[in-house]
This record gives C-alpha cells, structure tokens and sequence, in this order.
C-alpha cells in the first residue's frame, strides 16, 4: 500500500503523465494483462520467422547485395560508448538490433525519425551515428522517466556532445510524446523506432499514431515483439508482410509502408 502510495505521488507531481497514470489504471480495470500471458507463443513466432538484419532488409527492398557491403556499425562507436555508460548511476534497458537500426537509417536515409524509449540511449547513439555519416536527418526521442528510480540524468548517457545537434529530447510518456514528436517532424516521418511501452496495449496505442504520420514507403520498427501478439496482430491487420530479426535472444520486428 506504501509503494502504491508513493507511486501515486510520483505521477500526481507530473500533470502531463496524468493521461499515461489513467491509462494504466484502465488496464487494470479491463484486465488488459491478459494479452501478455501469451508470451512463450509469441515468442515461438517470432522465432519461427527470425532471419539476419541483411536479410530482413532484403526482403523489406531496402537493401540490396548487388549495390555494396552491408552497413555495421563501428566498433570504436560502440567501445566509447560502453565507457560513458559506466558512469550511469541507475540500471536502465539494454541495447536493441543496432545493427538492424544503423542499417535501416543509412539505407532508408530519413530526413526525419521518431523512436520512443531512450535508456541509456543504445539505439539513439546509432540512428545519430548513421545519420551524421549520411550527412543528413533528425531524430526526435520520446522517453518517459522511470517511475521513482530518478534516472532522468542519465537518459541518453551513450549519445557523444558530437552527434547532439540532429536529436531532439522530448522527456514524456508515449501519451502526449508521440503526438509532440510527430509535430516536431511536421506531421509526417520517414522512419519509426517503437522501443517504449512493451505491453500490448501500449502497443496498440503508439503503433498506430507513430503508422499514420509515416510516410509511404516509411520503415516501422519495434523492440521486443516476443512479449505478446502486438506486432503480429498490427501487421495482420493491414496486411503487412512482417519481417523478423533476432538479437541477444529477443526479436526486433519491422514493416514498410505501402
């Protein structure tokens, strides 16, 4: 009761996380838990349809062998970063497919992301990274606090001084955020990155907003698609060949925009 009590304070000192507060009570109240008891069969599905980053690219037609080497990342990038984040005082999330984010943006070449969920700051230090090598692009971030674990300064700890002038920072839950980031872009994107409220009906909130502002022929891509049927039933939805990476033994799923 004390937790659940200091948890109500934490939200009450922030209006604008209010409507992500109600949201979460809702889910109580409809026992929107239920989706993610599911979790061992999505996983047995995504398994079933992972395949390397090169080849999921392949297949989304954003890469293509005969034109050159697969974009990676380098190494250097990496190791520096590694050493930034050991000044973090707080344990936050770990890295997604780095190497699927840095070649989607170098091949894509978005003028302008969206990505929600930040931590330390993994996947935002190799969009930046790409896009600093294409010479163009701006990424907008959405990232909510975590609740009463004051991580706020170190969010994003891995992002170099450098590479800081194509991000923007919007430090809000996915409610209010998303909207704000796809504004920030003018109100369509090119390249989507969903890592952030992982519970399928926080999916069912983001995947849509962060899918109508992106632009036809767009890039989608979401973190963790192994805890529920979020992404599967997104994809189905609209008919969408789904594509399936694996990476540190969880799944990364993407999906082009007609």
């Amino acid at each position: 009761m004390i937790e659940k009590f200091k948890t109500a304070c934490w939200f009450a000192q922030r209006p604008s996380f209010w409507p992500h507060a109600l949201a979460l009570v809702g889910r109580k109240l409809n026992n929107a838990d239920r989706h993610e008891r599911c979790r061992p069969e999505a996983a047995a599905w995504a398994a079933d349809r992972a395949v390397t980053a090169e080849e999921a690219l392949r297949r989304a037609g954003l890469f293509d062998p005969a034109d050159g080497p697969f974009p990676s990342v380098p190494q250097e990038l990496l190791a520096e970063a590694q050493d930034r984040a050991r000044a973090a005082k707080v344990a936050m999330g770990g890295p997604a497919d780095l190497d699927l984010l840095y070649a989607s943006v170098i091949l894509a070449r978005p003028q302008c992301m969206v990505e929600t969920g930040v931590a330390y700051g993994w996947s935002s230090l190799v969009i930046l990274a790409a896009m600093e090598r294409n010479g163009t692009g701006r990424l907008v971030s959405v990232d909510m606090p975590y609740v009463k674990r004051g991580n706020d300064p170190w969010v994003g700890i891995v992002v170099p001084e450098e590479l800081r002038h194509r991000w923007t920072l919007i430090r809000e839950p996915d409610r209010n955020g998303i909207d704000r980031a796809i504004a920030a872009c003018g109100g369509t994107i090119d390249l989507a990155h969903y890592d952030s409220d992982k519970s399928y009906a926080g999916r069912s909130y983001g995947y849509p907003r962060l899918w109508k502002a992106l632009r036809a022929g767009g890039t989608f891509i979401s973190d963790d698609i192994q805890d529920n049927f979020g992404f599967r039933d997104f994809c189905a939805a609209r008919q969408l060949p789904a594509q399936v990476t694996e990476s540190g033994g969880k799944f990364v799923g993407l999906a082009r925009r007609p």
